[in-house]
């Protein structure tokens, strides 16, 4: 056996790696610093990219304070070689090494994780770093200044901060991602990793090196920079971004390349373009890294689902009923192989055929069952016969819940066992009941009710021998509900009825109290006198319990011990009834627990479960024995409130005393098993007196009352008002108006012209309206919202790019408009549907129309609901050649990463920004950054809202040369649409320099 070394000698050994690590790290910190040095200076004194902060970020990162006197001593002898004064070197050291410091304590106070493995590491560590690299810059510059090295204060400010940040950004991630294991990884990749160098050497030279480079052609190191990260990880794309920044600096500094224009070197745009390399290339590698982390996840929670069902004493099976009667079974347990003798990728898309092995009794029944329970969205429960494939036939049990789908569909998630033990062991129990009737207790008496004999059951359920009762009465247990009187209504009926059947409580020998079910007979005799009396019974304790268990399922709710929905609907009967006669108000309470799905999804249905138990016990503790606490269902809860005052005034003081009180108790903390929760609630109340109302009425007021409390912002009481049933009224009506609108042609297109800087009209936007019959013009801000709510934007959007195509049909008649395009919004729903893109396109052929002048409008919330489909879409719909403008740019979210990537034409500047852009300097400044970056990403730019000379001059002036809005004119129908055109035709004509009339 090898002797284990010494404890201090492990731990000398550990200091002395340590500290060769520390001096490693001043080497390279030096090193760097001299490459730094080797580019010529944007100023005498001034590096433009400077790799040693990065690297003091990563040494203070894993090395901690131990790193501050090594990195301090590294850039001071790096300035001393530089040729500064020793004064001078000191201060700019100091600053070099309080720089990265600051930046390392924003990143350790933000959790900032190394592997840059989320977007907020990534965001982070370039916030950190800006703030860090301004603490060196000031002071390296006041340093210079106070030695007389320069004077230019600002513009070597922003250099020396520049070229520390873009350092920073370029040599920390490289560093702290580095390891043996992803070098190995990426040799692992060796022909594509060639293959990217040559790409690489190729792209850098064509973009700073080669007789090209004028063409600014550095977009195409964007496409190379998103291989790296999808491809070789933080460590193969930091060092890819590296060298390419270094390469660019190199060429700038040489007069080469894009960044140098007229002599000089434009240096702002080249920090520009290194940083967004950098933050390119992090952001993707955290994205893919989220990812990855997601799929895993929800792979190991497919698997330990998978596993628990696969535990199950049954089989755990999805079965979808489509609307075209075919049906699959999209998951199943394992225990399908073994219940139904198919694996599941057998029956996974069609499962028909496995009805073929049920008996033709059992599917005819079955049938009718899961109709009804279709209709009615109720449990489906059957048992049936199914044949095996050696001929062989099972009882199956099926226990079923229904799901709609968004497609029509009925998905019903199943439990299935076999119970063919069990249909055995009944049929046995049918037998021997037939066979052996003597396995009830019986016992026959005289007409006095002496005890002639007994069976052997009698003794077994009671314990009594013969010898005990022969000759005797039989026992009798009286207690408060069997007392005398109940036993004399027992021999009435066996008087005039010679029969008798009932519950009967008993005593066994024992002492125990039981329950039986008895038949008593009476016999006579041929003068039809009663000559003996025969009883049979069985003991009930077992099915007793069940009807405990039963009645408990039934009328109470499994998780919180509350009454459930249908004993509250019986309750809520009983006291509309009796309210009838006496004159006090009652009161019900709607409870709908806020943000309750926030819950369940981040800690799980373990913690909302906890929640619900803990709501329902608080909710009890704010009530009288009197009143009821229900559950309805996932987090609703409902209380109602018996006999209140009978003045109404009074009454609704109370229920909001006590409506407060659930509120407040109910926003108190709750301590789950490792977290602490603070919630919240709506409560929408109904106050009622006597049977003027019904249960179905109390329910929708009360739901009413909840949801406006919700719309005032969660954590609120409100009552029910007349007025808000009024609006939904309304909102009904509305709705059933819109139903028909369609049909009765009461929808037009409106057109809203959109012109160029020279005043030429080059298009319009077409424009929904809708003039109701009655109500005249409605506002499209009314009537649209509700039509995306209800999905009955989907028939309208088709009637509008209908009616679009076959209006760009005409105007290609006609030489005045046949140059003109059309915009067209599309809402989300509508571009979402599966068949959006066949659909448009059998539109256009069928028109027979140029595609090139529809341009379909979207916004960018649709674009970010699924950008990957969305991008597919729009690819297809562009091989058209059908345009695409990005409407109401700015108000969203707005990010590069699907900017580059959508095949855009256009952006559509939000009108929210035009129309104050000569007054709001911050709405200026965006619209500004919006031209510009529609222009660098090659995007035509159109401004909407454009209702002055001086917005339409301020656009012209920051290179937006298309525009939209009253200026020039507002929406119109068709003919005077046409009207404007054939006038400003004329006015043209008249005088080219003349301006579109307002």
């Amino acid at each position: 056996m090898v002797k284990p070394s010494p404890v201090g000698l492990s731990t000398e050994f550990r200091e002395e790696i340590r500290i060769g690590h520390l001096l490693l790290l001043m080497l390279v910190y030096f090193c760097a610093g001299r490459i730094g040095l080797a580019i010529p200076y944007a100023n005498p004194n001034v590096s433009l990219i400077w790799l040693p902060t990065g690297i003091a970020i990563t040494g203070f990162l894993r090395y901690g304070k131990t790193a501050l006197p090594v990195i301090y001593l590294a850039a001071l002898l790096l300035e001393l070689s530089a040729g500064f004064g020793q004064l001078v070197s000191v201060s700019i050291a100091g600053g070099s090494t309080l720089g990265p410091w600051l930046s390392t304590w924003l990143l350790r106070k933000q959790s900032f994780r190394p592997d840059f493995s989320r977007r907020r590491d990534v965001i982070g560590f370039g916030l950190a770093v800006m703030a860090g690299m301004c603490i060196s810059a000031t002071g390296g510059v006041l340093s210079l200044w106070s030695h007389g090295l320069t004077n230019n204060l600002e513009t070597v400010w922003l250099t020396w901060w520049a070229g520390d940040t873009v350092g920073a950004l370029l040599a920390a991630p490289l560093l702290l991602s580095f390891s043996w294991r992803s070098v190995s990884e990426l040799m692992q990749r060796n022909k594509e990793i060639i293959g990217f160098l040559i790409l690489f050497v190729v792209a850098n030279w064509l973009i700073f090196v080669s007789p090209y480079s004028h063409m600014h052609l550095t977009f195409v190191t964007v496409g190379i920079m998103i291989w790296a990260a999808m491809r070789f990880g933080i460590s193969g794309s930091s060092l890819a971004v590296l060298t390419t920044s270094l390469f660019a600096a190199w060429a700038t500094s040489h007069g080469m390349g894009p960044f140098y224009d007229g002599g000089q070197a434009n240096l702002l745009i080249l920090w520009a373009y290194m940083t967004t390399m950098v933050l390119i290339t992090l952001i993707i590698t955290a994205l893919q890294t989220e990812s990855i982390d997601a799929a895993r996840r929800m792979q190991e929670a497919y698997q330990r689902i998978n596993k628990v069902a696969s535990r199950l004493p049954g089989l755990i099976l999805q079965y979808r009923i489509r609307l075209d009667h075919s049906a699959s079974i999209p998951f199943a347990s394992d225990a399908i192989v073994q219940m139904f003798e198919v694996t599941h990728e057998e029956v996974r898309e069609d499962a028909l055929h496995l009805l073929a092995r049920i008996d033709s009794r059992d599917l005819e029944n079955n049938t009718k069952i899961i109709r009804n329970a279709m209709r009615n969205l109720s449990p489906w429960q059957s048992e049936f016969r199914m044949r095996r494939k050696d001929g062989s036939v099972r009882w199956l049990y099926l226990d079923g819940l229904p799901e709609p789908e968004a497609d029509g569909s009925m998905l019903w998630h199943c439990f299935v066992t076999d119970i063919t033990e069990r249909k055995q062991a009944e049929q046995d129990m049918r037998i021997a009941a037939c066979t052996f009737e003597s396995q009830e207790g019986i016992f026959v008496t005289d007409p006095d009710w002496i005890v002639l004999r007994v069976n052997q059951a009698f003794t077994r359920i009671t314990g009594y021998d013969p010898v005990d009762l022969i000759g005797q009465h039989p026992p009798l247990h009286k207690t408060k509900q069997q007392d005398d009187d109940f036993f004399a209504q027992i021999n009435i009926s066996l008087e005039q009825h010679r029969y008798w059947h009932g519950e009967l409580w008993s005593r066994r020998k024992g002492g125990e109290i039981y329950p039986q079910m008895i038949t008593l007979t009476a016999v006579t005799d041929k003068d039809g006198e009663i000559s003996n009396y025969i009883g049979s019974f069985t003991d009930v304790s077992r099915h007793k319990g069940y009807e405990a268990e039963i009645r408990n399922l039934a009328f109470y709710d499994s998780l919180t011990q509350l009454p459930n929905r249908r004993l509250l609907m019986d309750r809520l009967q009983h006291l509309i009834s009796i309210s009838n006669r006496n004159d006090t108000h009652s009161a019900i309470l709607f409870i709908d627990l806020d943000n309750f799905k926030t819950l369940n999804d981040t800690r799980g249905h373990d913690a909302g479960d906890l929640l619900l138990i803990e709501t329902a016990s608080r909710l009890q503790t704010c009530v009288r024995d009197s009143d009821t606490v229900a559950r309805l269902g996932g987090d609703e809860f409902v209380v109602v409130l018996e006999e209140l005052n009978s003045q109404r005034d009074d009454a609704l003081r109370q229920a909001d005393r006590i409506a407060e009180k659930i509120r407040l108790l109910l926003s108190q903390p709750y301590q789950m098993a490792d977290f602490e929760h603070h919630g919240s609630s709506s409560i929408g109340v109904c106050l009622f007196q006597g049977g003027d109302v019904t249960v179905k009425d109390l329910f929708k007021r009360a739901d009413t009352a909840m949801y406006e409390a919700k719309t005032a912002g969660r954590n609120a009481v409100r009552f029910f008002d007349p007025a808000m049933q009024a609006i939904l009224v309304v909102r009904m009506m509305l709705e059933s108006n819109l139903r028909v609108a369609l049909a009765n042609q009461q929808f037009m297109l409106y057109y809203q012209v959109q012109v160029n800087s020279d005043g030429k009209l080059i298009g319009a936007e077409a424009l929904l309206r809708w003039q109701h019959p009655d109500r005249g013009f409605i506002s499209p801000a009314e009537f649209i919202p509700l039509a995306e709510e209800t999905g009955l934007i989907i028939p309208i959007g088709l009637w509008v790019l209908e009616t679009a195509c076959a209006q760009i049909k005409q105007w290609e008649s006609n030489p005045d408009t046949q140059n003109l395009s059309l915009a067209v919004n599309v809402s989300a729903k509508q571009f979402q549907q599966c068949d959006f893109v066949e659909t448009l396109s059998e539109i256009v052929g069928r028109h027979q129309i140029d595609a090139t002048r529809l341009k379909i409008e979207l916004t960018e919330s649709t674009i970010l609901d699924n950008v990957d489909a969305t991008t597919e879409k729009m690819h297809q719909l562009k091989k058209l050649g059908i345009a695409f403008s990005m409407d109401d740019f700015g108000t969203g979210y707005s990010s590069l990463a699907y900017l580059q990537r959508l095949p855009l034409n256009q952006l559509k500047i939000d009108q929210s920004f035009v129309r104050d852009l000569n007054h709001d300097e911050n709405d200026a400044t965006i619209v500004r950054a919006i031209i510009s970056l529609g222009v660098n990403l090659g995007l035509n730019v159109i401004a909407e809202g454009v209702e002055t000379s001086a917005q339409r001059a301020f656009l012209i002036e920051h290179n937006c040369f298309a525009f939209q809005g009253y200026f020039f004119s507002r929406p119109l129908p068709l003919e005077g649409f046409l009207a404007l055109l054939k006038s400003n035709q004329t006015a043209r004509a008249a005088d080219d320099n003349q301006t579109i009339p307002s």
